[in-house]
């Protein structure tokens, strides 16, 4: 998987348009490849919107380049020799995301070999011979589909044009796998005979068996949320997700509000919903708390400057009403685990993702350092999918709150960037960069989001 962690933000990684995105492909793939599909395929695509895949075919596994130059989101990928091997990419475009589905190695059709990557021939970046033939009309076909007759007019062409040998092995490879039945109808319509209405059904229940082989059932359970139809679960680009959350941790002043604004906006206009979640202690208290702070003088929970840290949890503390500060932290443990359950919970549930304004990290330096309800908040409150810290010089941060002390700001952002350090997330930690106007680029960061939205949900090791 891509690795975003402490990742930032720069002007570049949005394709300008996906006539640009196509000529990046070009440069970036490995050794031999192809355009899949029908002839117009890549300039239907650039000329689309949608989340239609564009299909390519490489020789060898997808080079980085592309990684690097674009912020790209690993939407779907299987690297088992077993079945099908490939990357779908979803990178971000002036019209929308683009998602691109690289295949490499041999052709298959889940479990179902059609053509050995030896026996594949291309010419100026299309499969010729068995390979147009088994991509044209034979993945069509096993995909629950009768291509159109334009498609299946290029398949027989390429049927016509391929060694006989090649033809040869293919039939023996589709009758071991898919039958003889479902082999001899597939190559009537190659030779040009009517297809069969009924086709699409029998080779998919075949593929299903065949799926299911004691020789490939561990690869196939190992790839089963992109077998399994997605149903309730389809996302904007109409594959499974789950809901993502993201934390974002920062003193004031770092552009949590702006960071926090902007993804959202860009994640809605990919389709995705977006729900927003405050873990801070300024409101949203626990009934009592806030009455509490006014009928018994405590004032902010914030640490004073004299306050020690959560890496220095020795020196004495010296806050006003100690015991109402300690029990305090314990409130607060409390109102944070409430607040996840009835607030982040959910929304994530309804697989929408969920932008908190901090996290439960904050327990640890407020309202009493090296409290143990910060170590039980963060063992009962699950971890973000994305720590994310906006980030800016001291400096930039304090001239929007000048109200706080310079060295105090300084200092409470070094310890998020400690905090980072830990990887505490389930997923990535990255560094946003507010340094310039509001609005800068937020590539790598919704790629992040598309990405994590994506892919299985488990605990980073």
């Amino acid at each position: 998987m891509t690795d975003y962690r402490q990742a930032s933000q720069d002007s570049s990684g949005v394709a300008a348009d996906r006539d640009e995105l196509l000529r990046a492909l070009t440069d970036a793939l490995p050794g031999p490849w192809a355009w899949q599909g029908t002839s117009d395929a890549p300039k239907r695509w650039a000329a689309d919107n949608g989340p239609k895949d564009l299909d390519i075919w490489s020789a060898g596994s997808p080079a980085d380049d592309l990684l690097s130059r674009y912020a790209c989101a690993r939407v779907a990928e299987a690297h088992d020799p077993r079945r099908l091997r490939h990357v779908s990419l979803a990178v971000a475009t002036t019209t929308g995301l683009a998602v691109v589905d690289v295949t490499y190695g041999d052709l298959f059709v889940g479990p179902v070999l059609l053509v050995p990557a030896t026996e594949i021939t291309t010419t100026d970046h299309r499969l010729t011979g068995i390979a147009a033939l088994a991509d044209l009309l034979v993945r069509p076909v096993l995909r629950g589909r009768i291509p159109e007759p334009a498609r299946v007019a290029e398949a027989r062409a390429a049927w016509m044009s391929a060694e006989p040998a090649h033809r040869e092995a293919l039939a023996r490879r589709l009758t071991h796998q898919l039958g003889a039945r479902v082999t001899a109808d597939l190559l009537a319509i190659a030779g040009g005979a009517r297809p069969d209405p009924g086709l699409p059904t029998r080779a998919r229940l075949r593929l299903a068996t065949r799926s299911l082989a004691p020789s490939v059932v561990t690869a196939t359970w190992a790839q089963r949320r992109a077998v399994l139809p997605a149903v309730g679960m389809r996302g904007p680009l109409g594959l499974r997700t789950h809901g993502v959350v993201v934390a974002l941790v920062g003193t004031d002043g770092s552009g949590k509000s702006t960071v926090g604004g902007d993804l959202s906006t860009r994640l809605r206009a990919f389709g995705f919903g977006t729900s927003a979640a405050y873990f801070g202690m300024a409101r949203g208290n626990l009934p009592g708390v806030t009455l509490a702070r006014r009928l018994l003088g405590v004032g902010s929970t914030a640490p004073s400057a004299t306050a020690p840290s959560a890496t220095t949890p020795s020196a004495a503390p010296t806050h006003d009403h100690p015991g109402l500060r300690q029990a305090a932290a314990w409130f607060y443990a409390a109102e944070y685990v409430w607040r996840y359950l009835s607030t982040v919970a959910p929304a994530r549930a309804r697989r929408h993702v969920v932008i908190a304004d901090r996290w439960v990290y904050d327990l640890r330096e407020s309202p009493w350092p090296g409290s143990p309800a910060a170590r039980v908040a963060e063992f009962l409150v699950p971890a973000p999918d994305l720590l994310v810290l906006p980030d800016a010089p001291a400096e930039v941060i304090h001239e929007r709150k000048p109200e706080r002390p310079l060295a105090e700001q300084r200092a409470q952002q070094e310890r998020y960037r400690r905090l980072l350090a830990e990887h505490p997330a389930r997923r990535a930690e990255l560094v946003v960069d507010t340094s310039g106007a509001p609005g800068g680029s937020l590539a790598a960061l919704v790629a992040a989001v598309v990405q994590a939205a994506h892919t299985p949900r488990r605990r980073r090791r």
